[in-house]
């Protein structure tokens, strides 16, 4: 049997299992096909069956792979929200509102968008009324945040996404004004103010400086044009190189536009030249083609910066 038609057994069997509501079994069947091959219908039952498992968390998880195709179809859009709202996770849930007053969908009509607004609106004030010791508890933390292990940190954040848009904005630009904050922390953070919509000046502290930047004008850390450039000499220097290497150390340049967010020009000024710095450390460029370079050795002082800074996330 070939790799196609066993896909098709797994999937059928899977298929069967979750008319049967056999949810287990239709999970792990539908976690075999998509190690075997990821597409949306695949995607599709394995998130509705880890829902139906009461595993909110691991669907959500899943349902990230195709996000933006789970919000172009009324019905995977439901699951969707049915999956973010069993999670409390009310970032997420408001980020699609922006996501649809941003991206008009001809099949997805504005009667349906005011009902998703209203679960929302209901879902958030139903757990703010059992939430709100644990989250005033939480926002007092936030001051003092980096006097917590980097660990803690992150979970601390994870917490936030319970909150809903107004409080979760106003945690947001706490976290941005703090100049001791773990760089990646902000980023994150200030990117999912640009997937809120938020449309207004927000103060952060960069490496030292106070700065100022509006999240609407923002783009995502992945299509900044530091990192496309950063990738785009990558696939230049990388032509022989097999396509896993290549994706590992795209990882990585992502790393650094997210540590340079949202103002990587100024840091970054020169991306080939970073391109080229990285794949040197592996020993995967000439030391002769960039040698002569001015730039390098600010480049590589910035790249030892970075590794602290990873090791102190991991730590």
């Amino acid at each position: 049997m070939d790799d196609s038609d066993n896909l098709k057994k797994l999937i059928d069997q899977a298929d069967e299992a979750f008319e049967q509501g056999n949810w287990d079994e239709s999970a792990d069947l539908y976690t075999q096909a998509y190690a075997v091959q990821q597409s949306f219908s695949i995607n599709k039952g394995l998130a509705a069956s880890l829902l139906n498992q009461k595993r909110p968390g691991d669907a959500e998880a899943v349902i990230l792979d195709y996000f933006n195709y789970y919000l172009s179809e009324p019905n995977t859009a439901e699951l969707a929200l049915d999956i973010v709202l069993e999670n409390n996770d009310f970032l997420l849930a408001n980020q699609i509102l922006s996501f649809y007053s941003q991206t008009p969908l001809p099949n997805i009509k504005e009667d349906f968008i005011n009902d998703f607004v209203k679960r929302i609106r209901t879902a958030e004030d139903r757990h703010e009324r059992s939430f709100k010791p644990e989250k005033e508890k939480i926002s007092s933390r936030l001051l003092s945040i980096v006097t917590e292990p980097t660990a803690e940190q992150i979970q601390l954040l994870r917490k936030l996404r319970e909150f809903n848009k107004e409080d979760y904005v106003t945690s947001a630009k706490v976290l941005l004004e703090n100049p001791l904050l773990h760089p990646l922390l902000k980023s994150e953070a200030l990117e999912n103010l640009l997937k809120l919509g938020i449309n207004e000046n927000v103060d952060i502290s960069f490496y030292g400086k106070n700065k100022t930047c509006n999240p609407s004008e923002l783009m995502p850390i992945m299509s900044t044009d530091v990192y496309l450039k950063m990738c785009d000499e990558l696939e230049k220097l990388l032509t022989d190189e097999n396509e896993a290497q290549a994706e590992n150390f795209k990882g990585e340049l992502s790393l650094y536009a997210a540590f340079v967010y949202p103002f990587g020009n100024e840091i970054i000024k020169d991306p080939d030249l970073w391109t080229k710095a990285m794949l040197l450390r592996y020993g995967l460029v000439d030391d002769s083609q960039i040698s002569d370079n001015q730039g390098l050795n600010e480049v590589k002082t910035w790249l030892k910066r970075f590794d602290e800074l990873i090791n102190t996330f991991q730590e």
